[in-house]
């Protein structure tokens, strides 16, 4: 199930890229705020989201998987 979701909201060949791109920016920013530097795991955090974001919201025309799941929790 988690599969279909996934590449129904990821059919877009740009979207996909700037995941392909973003993904392990926020991963690389994860890592270097968890070794303490603090300014470039930010920086990478928030460029590879934006990255995400851009793909859905630009290309996709649908809601980042974040904001749709709290959308879903809140509404239960």
């Amino acid at each position: 199930m988690f599969l279909l979701n996934y590449f129904s909201r990821h059919k877009n060949n740009i979207n996909r890229l700037l995941h392909l791109i973003g993904i392990p920016l926020v991963i690389f920013g994860l890592y270097s705020l968890l070794c303490g530097r603090w300014a470039l795991g930010l920086a990478s955090f928030i460029a590879g989201y934006i990255c995400q974001w851009a793909g859905h919201v630009y290309f996709e025309k649908n809601e980042v998987g974040e904001w749709a799941l709290i959308k879903k929790i809140i509404r239960r």
